[in-house]
């Protein structure tokens, strides 16, 4: 872990990004069952998700997406990325009646791919595209997986290099293209270029032959596969076939919506929590991609009724109607806007939209020498959606996973009867308010500690005791003002909240995020901190980024200062 971190550390620096990528997290593994297979009750498969993963998988992911674009386009291999791709192969396919499908799918295509192969992958995107020892380098470490137990940490059997494609890492899905790339070349030459396409590890090609050369056709396919050690399942002779989400029917030249047996459609009920805008542009998204799948009007009919039952279920009354494909481009207009992305809820009744728009409007108002940057055309607001029912199940599942808090030690006061806190000085991790009272006024402070508590408050005492510290805290601040004024000053501690450390890779610093809460909820005139703490940054991040160490001043002797005095 040690090393991998040293490694990451050189690459953050060289890329001039210290301080804003985070270290290796040091998440726990499990697993989940895939009980949707057949035979699942005699054949128990499982499925490894592994949340510890690099950020340098950022990086490299961007990089990445930049390589398969231009090789993409250089070569012009049909790599799919959606299904209106797909459907424009099938739809330029010539002679259809005469052709038959041949349908593959790469097995365990993630764990498969190995450093050997995508080196090979790598050479060939070279020949299209400049792709530097650096740039290497950045890919392969991101490939370094470790997965952590309770019982300690693992690495892939008879792997020294901790080499290996993880299906939940920043760049795993630009890996497979990548190497999907070379792979279609590899096929290209055999079948052509326009005859066979790829989309991540499900492939389908249309052959003009059928019967032995068919079978002909599958055992090369394999053989190629097989060459670089990956295995394939392949189906041969079909004239319809389902690939994505669509079914494509070469003998009467079609193609129509495609969905699984007893996977019924489920939307979001037109009375939840979310956003009139989202709500209103469902139906809308439906009857879109219907349509996009769809090959005439027939088609269309013919799949919408699960899908209008679906939506009559959860409250939209409204239709879906045909709507003819057209490809015609969309205007991009390249234009800097900064989105505001408040969370909707529908128990507010403010008009959130509003108040900010007018701020804009207030305080950057025509003439304003910032006017052109912040205006109602670079500023737009956007509403974002509260947690639904799977992300809360999910966190509370994920606090479950976490070890338990250890116990706190005993309060090691000499004097028990005068410990700050009851006799809880050595808790952890928590949000403490400080009460002040003075002969005319009570104020209150918060503060949050991830250590224990008593290492705060020896903290806070000392910026009591000596002046030059005054200035330290907002309570340090307001005792040292009314210290003069008055001598009956008292403080009160006590915990406010209890919070969890923050972890390596998450998101959101439970900590920082209570204290705020608590700041927020107080009355302003009691209250001694300030609103700007909410925008401030969460001091418990720094210990997980990578930093460029700072190089020591060499302290200058007394005669060399008395040359530079001269000069």
């Amino acid at each position: 872990m040690k090393d991998v971190n040293k490694e990451a550390n050189a690459i953050v620096n060289d890329l001039n990004l210290s301080g804003k990528v985070q270290r290796y997290a040091e998440k726990h593994s499990f697993i989940t069952f895939k009980d949707h297979k057949p035979n699942f009750e005699r054949k128990v498969q499982c499925r490894l998700i592994n949340p510890a993963k690099t950020e340098i998988g950022k990086v490299s992911s961007s990089i990445l997406q930049e390589i398969n674009q231009c090789v993409r386009q250089k070569t012009d291999l049909c790599q799919w990325r959606d299904t209106k791709s797909v459907i424009n192969w099938f739809c330029n396919v010539k002679r259809k009646e005469k052709r038959k499908f041949l349908k593959f799918d790469i097995k365990d295509f993630y764990p498969s791919i190995t450093k050997n192969i995508l080196m090979k992958s790598i050479k060939f995107a070279q020949k299209y595209t400049e792709i530097d020892d650096t740039t290497i380098n950045i890919i392969l470490h991101a490939r370094k997986s470790l997965l952590f137990d309770e019982s300690g940490s693992w690495i892939k059997k008879d792997d020294d290099n901790l080499f290996d494609v993880t299906q939940g890492s920043y760049d795993g899905a630009e890996i497979c293209e990548l190497v999907g790339l070379f792979m279609l070349s590899l096929l290209a030459k055999r079948f052509g270029k326009d005859c066979v396409g790829l989309y991540r590890d499900d492939g389908l090609a249309v052959l003009p032959q059928s019967g032995p050369r068919a079978e002909r056709a599958r055992k090369d396919i394999i053989a190629i596969f097989n060459s670089e050690h990956l295995e394939i399942t392949v189906e041969t002779n079909l004239t319809k076939t389902d690939f994505l989400d669509v079914n494509f029917d070469l003998k009467n030249d079609k193609y129509y919506p495609y969905r699984k047996v007893n996977n019924n459609p489920l939307y979001i009920n037109a009375k939840s929590n979310h956003p009139p805008a989202v709500l209103k542009q469902i139906p809308v998204m439906i009857a879109d991609r219907l349509s996009s799948n769809s090959c005439s009007q027939y088609e269309f009919n013919t799949a919408k009724p699960a899908y209008e039952k679906a939506l009559l279920e959860s409250g939209f009354k409204s239709k879906l109607d045909y709507k003819q494909n057209e490809n015609k481009k969309k205007r991009k207009r390249s234009r800097n806007v900064l989105y505001f992305n408040p969370p909707y809820n529908a128990s507010v009744k403010n008009n959130v939209g509003h108040y900010f728009l007018s701020l804009v409007l207030k305080h950057f108002p025509p003439g304003h020498k910032y006017h052109s940057l912040f205006n109602r055309n670079t500023l737009k607001l956007s509403y974002s959606c509260m947690p639904n029912i799977a992300h809360i199940i999910q966190a509370h599942n994920a606090k479950i996973l976490k070890n338990e808090r250890s116990e706190t030690k005993p309060c090691n006061c000499r004097d028990k009867k005068n410990c700050p806190l009851d006799g809880r000085c050595q808790e952890t991790c928590l949000v403490y308010k400080a009460e002040v009272k003075t002969k005319k006024e009570t104020k209150f402070y918060y503060g949050m500690c991830e250590g224990t508590f008593k290492l705060r408050f020896n903290d806070h005492q000392k910026s009591f005791r000596d002046q030059k510290y005054e200035n330290k805290t907002a309570l340090s601040q307001y005792v040292w003002k009314n210290r003069d004024r008055d001598n009956e000053l008292k403080i009160k501690w006590s915990i406010e909240k209890k919070a969890f450390p923050l972890q390596c890779g998450a998101k959101r610093c439970d900590l920082c995020v209570s204290e705020t809460l608590c700041i927020a909820l107080a009355n302003e005139k009691t209250l001694l901190n300030c609103r700007i703490e909410f925008i401030s940054k969460c001091p418990h991040r720094r210990k997980f980024t990578f930093f460029k160490p700072k190089k020591k001043k060499k302290k200058s002797s007394k005669s060399q200062k008395k040359k530079i005095k001269k000069n």
